[in-house]
């Protein structure tokens, strides 16, 4: 065992994150969060597969520079799935669903009935999950998800949105300067008939007098 481990991995589903301090499942969580990534979604086998492929005996190197073996292969992963009372959501939005996802547990056991959270985890020699409580502390691998280029046909449409709004904008100020002209005029108009009016008292005044 001569290969380093590796602990940032580029796949096409995504880059891996693989972390080996055992945490329960929320702080798993936590910690993919703080690292602008999810848990891992196990939810297909292509996934499994790779996932797998990765998690394999390694030398680890300790603070003070010595090097030491760590047995991935043999560890249980924490993946990213959370169930409670038989209903269950994958870390990436999936829904679980027992037709699609029974067949990657061992002896296709879909999430059982629970009052307690429960979640996924991953033995890489079997490449097959496994279910457990969401308490207890494992080994686990985040996965930041590609970005999806925006399309042609999105950027037209963002282009187009913008368009129209500045042309509202536009349209808005011109309309609040005309109002504003027209209320001057009308001051004016009302300023000019005051004077004309107290001018014509004073000339009545003047002829009473």
């Amino acid at each position: 065992m001569s290969n380093e481990c590796k602990y940032e991995i580029n796949t096409k589903h995504g880059e891996l994150l693989i972390v080996d301090e055992p945490l329960n499942y929320e702080d798993s969580k936590q910690v993919c969060e703080s690292l602008s990534s999810i848990l891992a979604p196990m939810n297909n086998e292509e996934i499994i597969q790779e996932i797998s492929s990765h998690l394999t005996p390694c030398n680890a190197t300790a603070y003070h520079g010595n090097t030491f073996p760590r047995q991935r292969d043999v560890m249980k992963w924490t993946g990213g799935l959370e169930t409670y009372r038989n209903n269950g959501k994958w870390s990436d939005g999936v829904e679980y669903n027992d037709t699609l996802h029974d067949n990657l547990f061992m002896d296709d056991a879909g999430p059982m009935y629970s009052l307690t959270c429960k979640t996924a985890y991953l033995e890489p020699t079997e490449k097959l999950l496994a279910f457990d409580s969401c308490s207890d502390d494992r080994p686990f691998v985040c996965m930041r998800l590609p970005v999806v280029p925006e399309s042609k046909e999105d950027r037209t449409t963002h282009l187009f949105i913008i368009g129209l709004a500045m042309i509202c904008i536009v349209l808005f100020l011109f309309h609040l300067l005309r109002f504003g002209k027209c209320m001057a005029r009308g001051g004016n108009k009302h300023k000019r008939e005051t004077v004309r009016q107290a001018a014509d008292d004073l000339e009545r005044r003047a002829l009473v007098a």
